[in-house]
């Protein structure tokens, strides 16, 4: 039976508008040969990996200040969802061999590993200690987001492995780790340098959540037909409000909608009561969230521009906000091509 539904502007009062680093078309070309050499996916499954355009993603989402860093922001782009890719099949102990070797690799990259995975993981972020340079806080930040974000993949796979599903604010609380935010933050502040006071300090951390919030239900808003088709939307926000408040799929919607347009509100006025830490750390402050503000609208720009969601009418439903429920799919990885990534 065909179901249609209409999607929200979730992000209608954000402040930041839709931008792109302009080197794109200089680095999606071998950032895609990079992933293709390390032989993830069958040639099949690569092509419709490629056609997501992870790239373009790194490139709505990254900083503008190099072609460099726009590489680096397209290989974590590309990484995270391989290892989404390959931990969305796994249970509990395939998630906790994945996520304890990509660690491994993120602290120790001067070791090459047999695992198709865990090499992507360690050349990636070898490379991004090239571009970044010397920002031990910095990377100590990240590593440690990095690390919530596997734990957290790790309950995910519990859950689906039961057929749980959360109530709303215990799905956020598991889901502002599971959607990538944090660590995505802590990545583009690299190079900033800002003290860890700065990160202590409770109006930064509640912006920070709001702002991972705000990834994490829009992702979810855009992924949910992907995620029915693969019978994967017990991990879905959307399912959550639909359980919890007894509430048909379009009114869970509107619901999601308003808990959007509260949590922009809560940016705002927590950006407006920053302290100051002094003028040079107040200009990387300033920086750093102009980065977040063009994560969450790069989130959501992208999940249009994207073939990963909508195919090729994306921009269409852009406009029209209308929505078809596809047919059960497949997704881009085998069981049997997870356990050869595993014990290579």
């Amino acid at each position: 039976m065909t179901r249609q539904y209409f999607i929200p502007d979730l992000l209608a009062t954000w402040p930041w508008p839709r931008s792109i680093n302009a080197s794109l078309s200089e680095v999606e070309e071998e950032a895609n040969a990079w992933v293709q050499s390390l032989e993830l996916f069958d040639p099949s499954q690569f092509k419709k990996f490629k056609a997501c355009n992870f790239n373009l993603l790194g490139a709505l989402i990254g900083p503008l200040r190099s072609k460099d860093h726009l590489r680096i922001s397209c290989d974590l782009m590309n990484f995270y969802f391989a290892f989404d890719e390959y931990t969305d099949l796994a249970n509990r102990e395939e998630a906790l061999q994945i996520s304890k070797d990509v660690m491994d690799a993120f602290r120790d990259t001067s070791k090459p590993s047999d695992s198709k995975l865990i090499e992507m993981a360690r050349q990636f972020f070898q490379r991004t200690v090239d571009v970044v340079g010397d920002d031990r806080p910095g990377f100590e930040r990240f590593i440690a987001d990095f690390d919530a974000y596997t734990t957290s993949i790790i309950q995910e796979a519990d859950d689906r492995s039961v057929g749980h599903v959360r109530s709303v604010e215990d799905y956020l609380i598991l889901r502002r780790d599971t959607c990538g935010a944090k660590p995505s933050f802590s990545f583009y502040a690299l190079g900033l340098n800002l003290p860890n006071d700065v990160f202590d300090n409770s109006l930064v951390a509640s912006m920070l959540e709001a702002a991972t919030d705000l990834i994490a239900i829009t992702n979810d808003m855009h992924s949910y037909g992907l995620e029915h088709s693969r019978g994967l939307d017990g991990h879905n926000v959307v399912t959550a409000i639909m359980k919890e408040y007894n509430l048909d799929l379009q009114e869970a919607l509107y619901w999601l909608s308003g808990y959007a347009t509260k949590t922009i509100s809560k940016f705002n006025s927590d950006r407006r009561k920053l302290p100051s830490w002094g003028p040079e750390v107040d200009a990387g402050v300033h920086e750093f969230f102009d980065l977040v503000g063009r994560c969450v609208r790069g989130y959501d720009a992208w999940s249009y521009e994207t073939k990963r969601y909508y195919g090729d009418k994306g921009m269409l439903i852009q406009k029209t906000r209308k929505i078809t429920l596809q047919p059960r799919d497949a997704a881009y990885i085998t069981r049997e091509q997870l356990k050869v990534s595993i014990t290579a």
